[in-house]
């Protein structure tokens, strides 16, 4: 299984004869000087080819690119997976949406898809995700605080937010990834504006100076990383 990290929380998995995308955004293109974004996404929408999933954890403009999310779901087929209110300012069909609350599961060509709560006061109804496809489970944090829920969430790969102010920081993630003890733990949602500014270096320093077996991984956008 590949992972792809292609800027902010914005992600994409390769199972064998499984393509899918986790909180699309690729148009940067603010008019909100606060949202300026310091990183180009290294990906367009027509070089992600056959999309099969696409998984939307919250309504803001930085996890859901209505563009790109429309546009590749009408070429593809693509299956969306989001709460209700992410799926009806979508144009696509009603037969790509596959609508979900905390605590849903689904199951969609031999993946298991299992919406979980996430704490993000300014979102109407956020959600993370964990993904089970080929024996391998995958963590999608979406935008959150610190959570007991995540208490119970033993994933082989965790993907975290580490850039404050609308989710947790650094230390938190560290914390996060202390209670799951992942076999990988990925920084996300960090550096792409100003003021989610935080350096993933130091996430990896406290997570190899811990006693966790877990294996720090930091990418830069438009990277892979190979799970076995």
């Amino acid at each position: 299984m590949k992972i792809q990290y292609l800027s902010h929380s914005f992600f994409k998995f390769a199972f064998k004869g499984l393509n899918i995308l986790v909180d699309p955004f690729i148009n940067h293109n603010s008019k909100d000087a606060k949202y300026q974004s310091l990183i180009e996404c290294p990906a367009k929408v027509d070089g992600l080819k056959d999309i099969n999933l696409i998984l939307v954890t919250h309504e803001h403009f930085d996890h859901c690119d209505k563009q790109a999310i429309e546009y590749i779901a009408k070429r593809d087929s693509s299956c969306v997976v989001a709460h209700e209110s992410v799926l009806r300012n979508l144009d696509i069909s009603p037969t790509l949406k596959k609508p979900v609350s905390i605590g849903d599961e689904i199951n969609f060509k031999g993946a298991t898809v299992k919406a979980l709560p996430a704490h993000h006061p300014s979102s109407f109804y956020p959600l993370s995700f964990l993904l089970a496809c080929d024996n391998i489970s995958i963590f999608h944090a979406g935008d959150t605080d610190l959570l007991d829920a995540f208490n119970s969430i033993s994933p082989d790969i965790a993907l975290l937010p580490i850039g404050g102010k609308m989710t947790m920081d650094l230390i938190d993630a560290v914390k996060v990834t202390k209670t799951m003890k992942p076999k990988v733990a990925m920084p996300m949602h960090y550096n792409t504006f100003d003021f989610i500014k935080a350096d993933p270096s130091e996430f990896s320093h406290r997570i190899d100076k811990s006693i966790l077996k877990t294996k720090p991984v930091v990418l830069e956008p438009g990277k892979s990383f190979s799970f076995d």
